[in-house]
C-alpha cells in the first residue's frame, strides 16, 4: 500500500501536471521533461520521482480527456440512430482534439 504523499510533494506533483498539461497543449507532446520541470520551477528529478518515464506523464496528464473520449464513444453507441450516433462522436471528439493540441497530437505518433 503507498504511503499518502506529504502536502509539499502533492503540491509539486499537482503542479507538474498542471504545467505538463500546458506545455503539451500549447507545444505538443515533444516537450521534454526538463522543461517542463524548469516551467513547474521543480527539479527534474522531481519529475522523473513522481513519473520515471515521460510516457507515464503523458498518460497522467491526459487521463482525463482520455476517459471523456470513452464516455464521448459510449453515448454515441447508446444513440438508437447509428448515424446520429456517429455524428455525434466525431462532433464531439474533434472539440476535444480542436482545444487541446497536445492530446490530439499524443495520438498521432
Amino acid at each position: 500500500m503507498e504511503r499518502p504523499l506529504r502536502a509539499d510533494a502533492s503540491d509539486d506533483r499537482a503542479r507538474i501536471l498542471a504545467v505538463a498539461r500546458a506545455a503539451f497543449a500549447a507545444d505538443g507532446p515533444d516537450v521534454s521533461m526538463r522543461e517542463i520541470a524548469r516551467r513547474a520551477e521543480v527539479g527534474v528529478s522531481t519529475v522523473y520521482r513522481r513519473f520515471p518515464t515521460k510516457e507515464a506523464l503523458l498518460a497522467e496528464a491526459f487521463a482525463e480527456p482520455l476517459a471523456l473520449c470513452s464516455a464521448v464513444v459510449e453515448e454515441g453507441l447508446a444513440t438508437a440512430d447509428p448515424w446520429q450516433g456517429l455524428s455525434l462522436v466525431i462532433e464531439q471528439l474533434m472539440q476535444v482534439h480542436a482545444v487541446d493540441r497536445g492530446f490530439s497530437g499524443r495520438f498521432r505518433s
